[in-house]
């Protein structure tokens, strides 16, 4: 081994390590060994130096080190043994880094043999090319003379025995080019013995027997020659029962005739001729309007530039079919090609290409022999054959090789050189995870601004920048693939006379979408269904399954309910159609599908419909009415429950209130779409019973608009069923969130039809729900009489049947209605009776507008530290649960305490932290009042203009709703403003409004 030292060890002194993997594992530090014991270190070490200065996965170090089936410990060994490395071998911190998912070696040429071996090989080549053939055969001869044995002496496992398996054909071919060096240098006689060696070893290998007899042949041994092809013959037929190739036959009959063709005059030159071949440039054109990826291709430039000398850089680029692979590879290419003077090459391996078979790598290893301008004469015929000639040829040439549209990974596996600088970019839609040593990189949609830059280039800025508003959903209902980008623009291109609007609301029929993206026999639809029907049936089968989920994303619990089968099993699935780039992982156990894939999949699934596809929708809608049901009851503790949801209900439980939330958030978008699909298809009673679970969560989330269209379809289900119990529940349901929405009429519509149902069932149960229901919507509309009948009858008949859950709600609307009565003591009673019942079933969501009530009514009563507690307490519940459609109320409750108090600043921030809440939520039900509390703020601190604004809008908000307790209090404020302003006439106005108002209300003097 070669001395090294320290100098670029940050001031360290002695040598710099060395290593030896040509034979036996070494390690030395100048002249001193340093041992490494125990197989577990040798081959670790000995991986890392194979791969020295490529990052080696933990993964890969695992399966190296275990023969079979690793330990549960495997990876912390692994560490420890790294660990243990570097503390055995000088500057072993250095010397082995930490780099991403593993480790890797960092060493100089001096210090390890294959480095140097590589070198002298490349060398060797160089020198042959440039006709310097003493030269050549000295660096060969040098490379050799480092060999030592089999890696690790042939007792490395599995993972270092191929790699051992891989250097020794590159030996054998490196001894191969000597003897031929040799020959032509009229040194025939001299290597003979050497030969014989080499030969007596790999008996099989017809290569080394074929130089044997050439040198006999030339050493005037004719006859010597002509017995190493009968040794030959027998050996193969004894051994394999098969005759000689090809080419051994041949030249045993060139021998035999004397064929002057074999002199080693014409080799020569015939060797010349090849060695003077020009570089080959064989890439295909560059799209001059390629557009984005510019992350993408700093990663294959830095990746290239980072790669280690004498090995290949193998870079695997994946993505579904129509994401533009093959044109980065070749905009990659182009931009780089300047790099590798020895040539660029391209194959398209027709991995995915219709009406095409899969290239194997013999044929592929053909077609790029003949496009370096090897005559097809001179191509082997046998596998081995040809691909010896394949590494032969690319041995110690730097080149460019893109290797398009692979299909599995033993299609490419052969066509990597086995040692040069080259760089091999593959393209494929499975990511070749069987290819070693290869880094990925998966190519997803187009960002948004690179989708629009790549419709500007392809169908002119002109027309872009007439539609603008046009050509962005043209660009989002294209997904962000590139091929449907393109084809877009190709169609508008060809129809100058339409515009972006036509095709975009063609594209919109989410039916046709895949039809209107096609174009000249090249399509969405054609590049999604070759990878479908590369698929074996089974996974085509589950594919087709998954097209009935309503919609984009999914889980594994959801796959399992449409497969019928464990949520492992359908993880497992969705991971195969994640490899195939049919499915997008987007954390563990989550998964989408690109709307376009999402267009394919439920094409497939209408036709090719199946027996089985009907349970397997029902399981679907099963599932995901037993999970809602139970988040459902887990965050509003109390309510009744609503017939028999089955064994899966009883099954599943979530951990807390946060869990049960957070699934109905991850679900929100399906549960909808479910609720269309269970209609559409008849599925009457799923309809019927999912909505009410989209209710409630709307109750917290604030999505009513669509939440209130299930709940109409929920009303409509029901009635086709026939189900009064049912139906009576989504009229309430739907007719609570119209109130949200400031509809009061309709929800009282609603509520009075769910009470006539509710009496005629004779349900006292339902009957008390409704009524405090439409007691909460008469207080809204200020008939303020009739609300605080039907909240105490509903409140008495809570209590007389154990209802808990409604005697709380019914106690908390009652409080709400004795303040605006200004029954203030009354109003504090009823609301601590609640917030006491709420409490005592965990129930947050009623609490927050239950102490939002106690606040108000201890207000009333002067206690202003108090009422501010009770706001704050109802402020920290609404930010737990997370309640954007509440947290507007809460905090214009805690304005109007803090104006109370005389704390100005921190009411106005109050105030404007709810107005911006406001403008986020969609429930109208509490903007007036916080308009409302916003003018009370702005008029305390003196910005009258400002407060006579917020008051308008609260007024303006108050009439569209039938808001009469707001419009009386809006105007009642405003006749106090337009006092401060000195507009005697316009506060008289106002006051005596807001005085008719009050009084048809019974609203006291004092709580105006």
């Amino acid at each position: 081994m070669q001395a090294g030292t320290s100098d670029d060890m940050g001031g360290a002194t002695g040598p710099k390590p060395e290593f030896a993997v040509l034979g036996s594992l070494e390690v030395r530090s100048g002249s001193e060994p340093v041992p490494i014991n125990g197989p577990l270190q040798r081959r670790v070490l000995a991986v890392l130096l194979l791969e020295a200065g490529r990052v080696v996965p933990i993964s890969r170090l695992v399966t190296a080190a275990w023969n079979e089936k690793p330990p549960d410990s495997a990876e912390h060994q692994v560490r420890k043994t790294v660990a243990k490395l570097r503390r055995l071998i000088p500057y072993g911190p250095d010397t082995i880094v930490t780099d991403g998912p593993g480790y890797r070696a960092v060493v100089d040429t001096g210090q390890l043999d294959l480095l140097r071996y590589q070198r002298l090989l490349r060398q060797a080549r160089e020198s042959s090319d440039a006709g310097e053939a003493d030269r050549a055969a000295a660096r060969l001869r040098e490379a050799l003379a480092l060999w030592r044995g089999p890696v690790l002496s042939g007792s490395g496992g599995r993972v270092v025995d191929a790699a051992s398996t891989a250097l020794e054909e590159q030996r054998l071919t490196a001894a191969e080019q000597l003897y031929d060096l040799c020959m032509e240098a009229g040194e025939a006689s001299e290597i003979t013995g050497e030969l014989r060696t080499l030969v007596d070893e790999h008996p099989l290998r017809e290569t080394l027997r074929s130089r044997l007899m050439l040198a006999l042949y030339h050493s005037g041994q004719q006859a010597a020659a002509l017995s190493e092809f009968a040794r030959a013959r027998d050996h193969l037929a004894d051994e394999l029962g098969i005759d000689p190739g090809i080419e051994l036959t041949d030249l045993h009959e060139r021998i035999l005739r004397q064929d002057p063709a074999l002199s080693r005059r014409e080799r020569s030159a015939s060797r010349a001729r090849h060695s003077a071949t020009e570089a080959p440039h064989a890439l295909p054109f560059d799209v001059p309007d390629f557009s984005g990826r510019t992350s993408e291709l700093k990663w294959i430039r830095d990746a290239a530039g980072h790669a280690p000398e004498g090995s290949p850089t193998v870079l695997a680029i994946d993505g579904m079919g129509g994401g533009g692979k093959t044109a980065l590879a070749i905009h990659a290419a182009h931009q780089m090609a300047e790099q590798y003077p020895c040539g660029r090459l391209f194959v398209d391996l027709h991995g995915f290409t219709p009406g095409q078979t899969p290239l194997s790598a013999f044929h592929a290893q053909g077609d790029l022999l003949a496009a370096v301008g090897i005559p097809s004469s001179e191509i082997p015929v046998v596998p081995a054959g040809r691909a010896a000639l394949w590494q032969s040829y690319m041995h110690g040439r730097r080149m460019l090789l893109v290797l398009d549209n692979a299909a599995a990974s033993d299609q490419v596996r052969a066509l990597i050189p086995a040692s040069s600088d080259s760089l091999v970019l593959i393209t494929s839609r499975p990511r070749l995870t069987g290819l070693d040593g290869a880094e990925w990189l998966t190519v997803g949609a187009l960002p948004e601004p690179d989708s629009h830059q790549l419709l500007r280039t392809t169908l002119g800025a002109e027309r872009v920048e007439r539609e603008p508003e046009a050509a962005r959903e043209l660009v989002r209902l294209c997904g962000g693939l590139p091929l449907a980008v393109r084809i877009a623009a190709a169609r508008l291109a060809n129809r100058p006379r339409w515009t972006v609007q036509r095709l975009v609301d063609r594209l919109r029929d989410h039916e046709r979408r895949l039809d209107e993206l096609a174009s000249e026999g090249r399509g969405v639809a054609g590049a999604l269904l070759l990878s479908y029907q590369s698929m074996p049936q089974e996974q085509r089968t589950a594919f087709r399954l998954l097209g009935h989920h309503p919609g984009r994303y999914l889980d594994a619990d959801e796959a399992a309910a449409l497969l019928d089968t464990d949520p492992m099993t359908a993880e497992n699935v969705l991971e195969e159609l994640v490899d195939v780039r049919l499915l997008e992982a987007r954390e563990p156990g989550a998964y989408a599908l690109h709307d376009l894939v999402r267009s394919f999949v439920h094409r497939v699934a209408q036709s090719q419909k199946a027996p089985e596809d009907a349970q397997a929708v029902r399981r679907l809608l099963d599932h995901y009415l037993h999970r809602a049901e139970n988040a459902c009851d887990v965050l509003f503790p109390g309510r009744r429950r609503f017939g028999d949801t089955g064994e899966d209900a009883r099954g599943h439980r979530y951990a807390d209130k946060e869990a049960a939330l957070q699934w109905l958030d991850q679900h929100r978008d399906s549960l909808l779409l479910a609720v269309d699909a269970a209609y559409d298809r008849g599925l009457f009673w799923h309809a019927a019973r999912l909505p009410r679970e989209l209710g409630f969560h709307s109750s917290i989330r604030g999505y009513d608009a669509q939440a209130n269209a299930a709940l109409e379809k929920g009303v409509s289900a029901s009635r086709k069923l026939g189900d009064r119990p049912l139906t009576r529940l989504n009229l309430m349901n739907l007719a609570m969130g119209k109130w949200r929405l400031g509809q009061l009429r309709e929800a009282v519509a609603r509520l009075e039809e769910a009470v006539d149902l509710s009496q005629l069932m004779a349900d006292a149960h339902s009957e008390a729900e409704c009524k405090a229901r439409l007691g909460q919507a008469y207080n809204s509309l200020g008939e303020l009489d009739r609300a605080l009948r039907l909240s105490e009858e509903a409140n008495l008949a809570a209590q007389e049947l154990g209802f808990t859950r409604l005697d709380g709600s019914s106690l908390s609307t009652l409080s709400l209605i004795q303040v605006r009565l200004g029954r203030f003591e009354e109003a504090a009673d009823s609301a601590e009776r609640a917030v006491a019942i709420f409490d005592s079933i965990q129930e947050i969501q009623l609490s927050v507008d239950a102490l939002s009530n106690l606040s108000q009514a201890i207000e009333g009563l002067g206690r202003y530290d108090e009422a501010l507690a009770r706001a704050d307490a109802a402020l920290e519940r609404c930010r737990r649960m997370s309640m954007p459609s509440v947290l507007p109320l809460v905090l214009a409750r805690r304005t109007d305490v803090l104006v109370c108090m005389g704390l100005l600043e921190e009411a106005a921030s109050s105030a404007t932290h709810a107005l911006a809440e406001a403008t986020r939520c969609t429930d109208d039900i509490h903007r007036a009042t916080v308009h409302l509390s916003a003018g009370r703020a702005l008029y305390a601190h003196g910005d009258l203009s400002a407060a006579r604004a917020q008051q308008l809008l609260a007024y303006e908000i108050a009439c569209r709703m039938e808001l009469r307790h707001d419009e009386a209090s809006a105007l009642w404020d405003l006749a106090r403003t337009a006092d401060a302003q000195g507009d005697r006439h316009a506060a008289r106005k106002h006051r005596a409004a807001a005085g008719r108002l009050f009084s048809l209300m019974g609203v006291q003097e004092t709580a105006r």
